[in-house]
C-alpha cells in the first residue's frame, strides 16, 4: 500500500519513531504550571490527511491554556498525484484562523 505521509521523530535518549501512513496526528506537549499544579499541555498539533478533493493536507495548530480557541497557523497542501497540470509541489497558506479545539480522542477525520 502506498503511504502518503511520513514522520520521523527523535526523542533523544528515549527513542525514535519512523513511520509511513495515510493519516497522521501529532501532539507536542510541554510542561506548564497552571492553577498551582504541573501538567503537560498540548501546545502544537500537526494534523495530516487526504482532503475531499484528493489533495494531501497538513495543518499546524497552536494551543494555549488561556485561549478559548486554538489557532491554526499554517495549511500545507500537495496534490496526491500528478494530474498532468503544472502546479507548485507544495502550497502554503499562512493565514491564521481560530478553530474549535481538537480533543485528544479525535483522529484527523473531518479536519
Amino acid at each position: 500500500m502506498d503511504r502518503t505521509f511520513e514522520v520521523r521523530c527523535n526523542a533523544s535518549e528515549d527513542g525514535q519513531l519512523h513511520v509511513k501512513t495515510n493519516a497522521l496526528s501529532i501532539r507536542v506537549g510541554q510542561r506548564i504550571w497552571r492553577k498551582g499544579a504541573e501538567e503537560i499541555w498540548d501546545s502544537v498539533l500537526i494534523l495530516c490527511e487526504k482532503g475531499d478533493d484528493g489533495n494531501l493536507v497538513t495543518k499546524v495548530v497552536v494551543c494555549h491554556p488561556d485561549w478559548d480557541q486554538q489557532l491554526q497557523i499554517a495549511t500545507i497542501e500537495s496534490s496526491s498525484s500528478n494530474r498532468g497540470t503544472p502546479a507548485a509541489a507544495l502550497r502554503c497558506d499562512l493565514t491564521q484562523i481560530h478553530v474549535r479545539p481538537y480533543q485528544s480522542s479525535e483522529n484527523t477525520a473531518g479536519l
